[in-house]
């Protein structure tokens, strides 16, 4: 039911997308199209990635001392940037010396194509403009995405990049990774003494269900894996906190929104025996550093 109920959500395009992604005949096109991607109410917008910034950081500053991430003349990195970039417009447009990400789906002759220059990043430069100002036209604009840009098509853990970085960014991107340690140690290997972390986490079931852990905690999470297969990887808030300080990463755990007041399931014995409340309602958190 929660995956009818998600289906249901969905552009007739996004529809079709995840269809034929399992049809054994096209499973081997494109991993998305331009008609998908722009008629997407997720992928369609760019603007979106400045407004969860600027919320995002709002909600550390509530927590630690924060500074607005500074973009300019810095290198930048993202986990997972999806098909159309992620934060690398936005930070190029605010004066990013470099952006730098792993996406094994990247496209980079989607990305340069007609349809996504003449709509999306068209769109995205006009309201980056409104928001920032106008710090360049939108044909610099994108010849600097051309020459300062650079996605590596494989796992981050695996990609060549090479420290130190001064920003690193994830968007519910962590809680998909398998295994999460690989790329913690990566993050690691290039930081910098000075680098900013800022990575949004989500710790809900991915699907638009009445609470957002609806069927996560009926059974231990080898059983709720094997069944729906590695799309999450049900670590919990204090999970990601220990690992990033093990590794000597000076970033904080902040949780930004708890489900609990909704949830009706029953809770298996193998999750009360390690969690609290707050590690298992949190859905979503920040985790950010070091204080500025």
């Amino acid at each position: 039911m929660p995956r009818l109920s998600y289906l249901l959500t969905l552009t007739p395009l996004e529809t079709w997308r995840l269809v034929r992604r399992r049809l054994p005949l096209l499973r081997n096109g494109p991993a998305w199209t331009a008609d998908e991607l722009l008629s997407s109410g997720k992928h369609g917008r760019g603007i979106r990635f400045a407004e969860l910034l600027l919320r995002q950081e709002a909600v550390v500053r509530c927590h630690m001392p924060w500074e607005p991430l500074n973009f300019e003349g810095r290198r930048v990195v993202e986990i997972g940037c999806g098909p159309l970039g992620g934060f690398g417009p936005l930070a190029i447009f605010c004066g990013a010396a470099t952006f730098q990400s792993a996406e094994p789906e990247w496209d980079a002759e989607l990305f340069s194509s007609v349809r996504v220059r003449d709509t999306y990043l068209r769109t995205f430069h006009a309201d980056l403009t409104a928001l920032y100002g106008p710090r360049m036209d939108f044909d610099a604009f994108v010849a600097a995405l051309a020459e300062r840009m650079a996605i590596h098509r494989a796992g981050f853990e695996r990609a060549a990049i090479e420290g130190p970085i001064d920003v690193v960014l994830s968007q519910s991107c962590l809680e998909h990774v398998f295994p999460l340690e690989a790329t913690v140690d990566k993050l690691k290997a290039i930081q910098g003494p000075a680098t900013r972390f800022l990575h949004l986490v989500d710790f809900g079931n991915h699907y638009p269900t009445g609470n957002p852990f609806d069927g996560l905690y009926e059974q231990p999470p080898e059983d709720y894996i094997a069944g729906r297969g590695k799309a999450i990887n049900l670590l919990r808030m204090p999970d990601v906190a220990k690992l990033f300080e093990s590794r000597g990463i000076a970033a904080r755990a902040i949780a930004s929104r708890d489900a609990k007041a909704t949830y009706r399931g029953a809770i298996h014995p193998w999750w009360r025996e390690r969690y609290d409340d707050t590690g298992l309602f949190t859905q979503l958190a920040l985790v950010a550093g070091p204080p500025s």
